[in-house]
C-alpha cells in the first residue's frame, strides 16, 4: 500500500499569484520515515496542476504520475481494465469474482470460474482496493528513490487562480480618502488554507515545454528576496489567506484617509472642452507610500449641496511605485469652453515659424487652474514668443493658464522649428 500524505500534515503554503491567471504554489508538508521504491500519494493538490511544472524539495523520486478525475465511472472501468471485479447480487446474497475484459460501451466481463463471457451484466459491481488506492481528489503518486529530509516541499504551477487591483477614491474638495481592494478568484480546483500570498505583475514567457524549466526558476526565485524579481512588480501581502476553491474574495490592500489631491484642466490642439485630472503623490507624507498593482479607480466626489457622493468617472492605472505621481482622468469640464486655431505659418532664414492662439472661457463660477500640453512635432525646436510662461518636456510644451469666472483668457505663442540643421537620418 502507499503511504498517503493528506493536507492535515501540511506544515506551510505560499501561493505567488502572476496576472496572466495562473499561480506557482509551495506546499510543504512533514512526511514519515519512507524506505526507498515505495509509493506516496500527495493529496490535495489543485486540478488544474500542469504535470510538467512539478519540483518535489526533500526527497528523490524516481517516477511520478498526476492522478485526477478517477472517480469518474469510465476512469474506473479503465483503472480495473483486465482485473478482477465482484459482482454482487442483491436477491441471492451471492458474490461472483469477474475479470474486466472491456471498460467502455458495453461493459463486458469473463466469469472466472467457468471462463464464461458476460455482457452488461446485471447486478452490483465491486470495485476491490488496489495497491494504488482509489483517489476522490487530484493526487500526485510518486515512487521514493531516496528521502532526504522530514519534509517534503512540492511545487507546482496552475491555472485558475488570478487577481485583479480595485481601487476607490473620495474626494471633498482638495482632499481625498482612498482604499484599495484585491480581487482573488481560485478555480484550481483546490482550496488554499493559511496560505502566503504574493502577486506578481508583469508579462511572463510561458508556453509548452518550457513549463518545467521556468517553474524551477519561478521556484527558487520565491525563496529569495522581492528584488529578485526586478523585471518584474511584486506585492507581498502582509498576512495569510484562506481561499476556497470557486470563490471570489475581496482583500483590503491599502487605506488612506485626508491626502492631498490637485485637480487638473488639461488642455490641447484637439481640446474643445479640457480633461479633468485627479492628480496626487503616492508618498508617505501624504497617507500613502506603498505600490499600486495595475487596477482601476473608480471616483467620487463629495456634493457640498447635501453631502451626498456622486461618482465622477473611473480610470485603469498602471503600476505605480511608491513616490511615484498617480494621474486619474475623471472626464470632461463642460462648462469650461476653448477654441484653438493656428494664427499663422511663415519661414524665415533657416527657420520655421508657427503661431498658435488659445481662447479659455470659464462659466463654472469658480477660478480654475489649466495647464496646455501640447505636442510639437520634431526635436530642434524652441518658443520664440509667449504670452505665458512656458516650459518644454520632452516633446509638449506646457503653459499653466489660470482662467477667470466669466472671462476668456487668451494665450499665444509661437514656436520655432530649426530646419537648417544638417540631420542623418539614416541609410
Amino acid at each position: 500500500m502507499a503511504t498517503r500524505i493528506t493536507t492535515s500534515q501540511k506544515t506551510s503554503c505560499s501561493l505567488t499569484v502572476y496576472n496572466d491567471g495562473f499561480a506557482l504554489v509551495k506546499d510543504t508538508r512533514t512526511i514519515p520515515q519512507i524506505q526507498s521504491g515505495e509509493r506516496i500519494q500527495f493529496l490535495g493538490v489543485a486540478r488544474r496542476l500542469e504535470a510538467n511544472s512539478v519540483i518535489i524539495e526533500g526527497m528523490n523520486v524516481a517516477e511520478f504520475v498526476f492522478e485526477y478525475d478517477l472517480m469518474d465511472e469510465l476512469r474506473l472501468y479503465e483503472k480495473y481494465l483486465g482485473k478482477q471485479l465482484v459482482m454482487y447480487d442483491a436477491y441471492t446474497k451471492v458474490s461472483k469474482p469477474y475479470t474486466l475484459l472491456r471498460a467502455s460501451g458495453p461493459i463486458v466481463l469473463q466469469d472466472t470460474e467457468t471462463n464464461e463471457i458476460v455482457m452488461n451484466p446485471k447486478g452490483e459491481l465491486r470495485f476491490p482496493e488496489t495497491d494504488e488506492g482509489f483517489h476522490a481528489e487530484p493526487t500526485l503518486v510518486w515512487q521514493v528513490a531516496e528521502q532526504l529530509k522530514e519534509q517534503v516541499c512540492v511545487s507546482y504551477l496552475t491555472g485558475g487562480v488570478s487577481w485583479e487591483a480595485d481601487y476607490v477614491i473620495s474626494m471633498h474638495g482638495d482632499r481625498f480618502d482612498m482604499s484599495g481592494w484585491l480581487a482573488m478568484s481560485n478555480y484550481s480546483g483546490v482550496s488554499f488554507q493559511d496560505a502566503k500570498l504574493r502577486l506578481i505583475s508583469g508579462k511572463l514567457s510561458k508556453a509548452g515545454n518550457e513549463n518545467d524549466e521556468k517553474s524551477k526558476e519561478l521556484s527558487q526565485g520565491e525563496s529569495k528576496e522581492t528584488d529578485a524579481f526586478s523585471d518584474f512588480h511584486t506585492y507581498t501581502f502582509p498576512r495569510s489567506i484562506d481561499l476556497e476553491d470557486k470563490q471570489t474574495k475581496q482583500l483590503r490592500l491599502l487605506s488612506a484617509m485626508n491626502s492631498k489631491a490637485r485637480m487638473i484642466y488639461e488642455i490641447n490642439e484637439q481640446t474643445a472642452n479640457p480633461d479633468i485630472y485627479i492628480e496626487f503623490d503616492n508618498t508617505a507624507e501624504n497617507g500613502l507610500g506603498i505600490p499600486l498593482p495595475a487596477g482601476v479607480f473608480k471616483m467620487y466626489r463629495t456634493n457640498p449641496n447635501d453631502e451626498s457622493a456622486e461618482f465622477i468617472g473611473e480610470y485603469r492605472i498602471k503600476h505605480t511605485e511608491a513616490g511615484e505621481k498617480v494621474r486619474l482622468k475623471s472626464g470632461e469640464a463642460c462648462d469650461i469652453k476653448v477654441t484653438t486655431k493656428k494664427s499663422g505659418k511663415y519661414k524665415e532664414g533657416g527657420y520655421e515659424y508657427t503661431e498658435y492662439e488659445y481662447a479659455i472661457c470659464n462659466t463654472k463660477g469658480v477660478p480654475v487652474e489649466a495647464v496646455i500640453r501640447q505636442k510639437v512635432p520634431g526635436h530642434l525646436w524652441t518658443v520664440d514668443e509667449s504670452s505665458h510662461e512656458w516650459e518644454k518636456k520632452r516633446d509638449k510644451i506646457l503653459l499653466p493658464i489660470h482662467v477667470p469666472v466669466d472671462q476668456e483668457e487668451t494665450v499665444k505663442f509661437t514656436i520655432r522649428h530649426d530646419r537648417s540643421a544638417r540631420r542623418t537620418i539614416g541609410f
